[in-house]
Formats: C-alpha cells, structure tokens, sequence
C-alpha cells in the first residue's frame, strides 16, 4: 500500500477501504492493530483519503445495522484496554479524519467570502 500505484489503486476501489475498515472489528489483536495502520498510511497520503474512508465506514456500519464508527468505537469502549498501542491508533485514526473533514469544511464554507485566508493547524 505504501507504493504511489497501489495507493491509487486502493483510493479508486472503496471496496478494498471498506474491507479494512471491517478487519478493524476482528477478534485478533495483530488484525486490528494491522489494519488501523494501514487505515492511517490511508488517511495520511492526502486528505482527500479522508472522506473515502468515511464513506466506507458510512457504508459497512449502516449494511450491518450499527452505528457509525462502531468498530473503532468497540475498541474504545473496553473496559481492560491492556493494548495501548490499539487505543492510540484508534484516537489517532479519529483524530486525522476529524482534521482533514474540519480542513475541508472550512475551505469550503469560509474561502469563497474569504478567498486569502490560510489555515494553520496546531497539535501537540
């Protein structure tokens, strides 16, 4: 997935971004932390990634019924999180969907009434 022809491969073929999205609720650990590493490589080679990844999970939670984020969400929720790697790249992945949807939000709402105006975004 890291090479430039498999990663347009991937963002021209939800199916496959869907499919990782699911893995993400398996019951293996290595499954898990596998796939919201790659969900992250995802969102993080342009933020147009982003709205693809939402309209997966928009796509697998609402076929099964379940709200939306609920497989990262499960991960979240438990209550003996021994794993703190997964939690962190469970926030992590929710942090960079957020951002890049808020980024895109705002160049959208805001730039055509303020067509100079840059966005600078700060994380600690």
């Amino acid at each position: 997935m890291l090479y430039v022809d498999g990663m347009n491969g991937l963002i021209s073929h939800n199916e496959t971004v869907q499919w990782l999205y699911t893995l993400v609720g398996s019951k293996f650990r290595l499954v898990v932390k596998t796939s919201l590493k790659l969900l992250l490589v995802f969102v993080e080679y342009t933020e147009s990634n982003a709205v693809l990844l939402i309209n997966a999970v928009n796509t697998v939670d609402t076929k099964g019924g379940k709200k939306l984020w609920s497989n990262v969400m499960e991960i979240l929720e438990e209550k003996d999180g021994v794993d703190t790697e997964l939690l962190v790249f469970a926030m992590t992945l929710i942090n960079k969907v957020s951002k890049y949807t808020v980024i895109t939000t705002l160049h959208i709402v805001l730039k055509p009434d303020f067509p100079n105006m840059s966005f600078t975004f700060y994380t600690l």
